[in-house]
């Protein structure tokens, strides 16, 4: 190994050498971290005021789309009339899960892809 040390080095180990009072040290962590506490509330809050308005204009489309899923996912894709065959086949003989086999389709194809 060389004697030529490379000065910024060595001003990095001078300063780890030196010694920190706990005092001073605990406060500028804990400063520290209520300024990003701060800071992140208030972004959080400034996200929160940004979106209402959105969020407050698209409520009643979202709860029209939603009641109109409520309505559609459980129709029956055949109808049944033996009642104890027509229970067996319920998961599978709706519009839900048709719509539940594609995602799991979705899913597993995904995962034969990119894994």
């Amino acid at each position: 190994m060389t004697t030529d040390q490379d000065p910024m080095l060595r001003s990095l180990f001078e300063i780890a050498k030196q010694d920190l009072s706990g005092d001073e040290f605990s406060a500028d962590v804990m400063a520290q971290i209520d300024k990003l506490r701060r800071r992140t509330i208030i972004g959080w809050a400034c996200v929160i005021l940004l979106l209402a308005p959105a969020v407050w204009l698209l409520a009643a489309p979202l709860q029209e789309a939603v009641q109109l899923l409520t309505q559609v996912l459980p129709r029956s894709l055949i109808e049944l009339d033996d009642s104890l065959l027509a229970q067996v086949l319920s998961p599978v003989n709706s519009v839900a899960g048709l719509v539940a086999l594609g995602l799991l389709g979705l899913r597993f194809a995904y995962k034969k892809i990119f894994s």
